[in-house]
């Protein structure tokens, strides 16, 4: 799997933070996706590779306004297959945050002003248990497969790691361009007398998406 790499500095530079989760009608992101699914007793985890194509449809803009871009979701099993979509999601901005609606939940994926000190919950607007996100490495480079981004905004949706699981959720998004990456982790560990504390995975799953282009219809 292509790494993802960020350096640990981060530019001094002023950058509009909003250009980060740029909304345009017409503007689309392209990801490979890949998915490993681990179940107990089996050896090898099941690994499913697909690409996703995220576009913005339209927009509308209520009294207050404040807009809402409506997204198609794509899915295809190569490059050489045809796009078959398979779901509708909304984006909201805000002056002071960006909200997704997807699956018939509402997540609070940005707040501004971008700051590595602020921490919100990730599901203000939602039924879950609360989540704590924040930012780090903002505005510092990064790669993604073979593609370098000058200015990546990283943020932790959840890190939690113990002898017995791993929960991890990690986005980052280029400037200009948007959500470059996405990593989820949901891991259980073998907890059995001959394995715990191994690392060794019982069950679970590991799904990342990764930019392989971006651009406007």
């Amino acid at each position: 799997m292509a790494a993802i790499l960020s350096c640990d500095t981060s530019s001094t530079e002023p950058v509009d933070a909003y250009a980060y989760f740029p909304l345009e009608v017409g503007r689309y992101v392209i990801y490979n996706v890949r998915e490993e699914i681990y179940s107990s007793g089996q050896a090898n985890p099941v690994i499913k590779t697909s690409q996703e194509k995220d576009e913005i449809e339209e927009v509308s803009t209520n009294a207050d306004g404040i807009a809402t871009y409506t997204l198609s979701r794509s899915t295809r099993n190569s490059s050489s297959d045809y796009w078959q979509k398979v779901k509708e999601f909304t984006v909201q901005k805000f002056p002071d945050k960006i909200l997704t609606s997807i699956d018939n939940q509402t997540f609070f994926s940005l707040v501004f002003p971008v700051d590595e000190n602020i921490t919100w919950n990730g599901n203000t607007y939602n039924n879950l248990e609360p989540r704590e996100y924040h930012y780090e490495n903002i505005n510092a480079s990064g790669t993604i497969g073979a593609q370098n981004f000058d200015k990546v905004l990283t943020v932790v949706e959840r890190k939690d790691t113990s002898i017995i699981n791993k929960y991890v959720g990690i986005k980052q998004y280029g400037l200009g361009i948007g959500l470059i990456s996405d990593d989820q982790i949901n891991y259980e560990f073998c907890q059995s007398e001959e394995c715990i504390g191994s690392g060794k995975i019982e069950s679970g799953t590991r799904k990342t998406r990764q930019i392989i282009e971006h651009g406007d219809n």
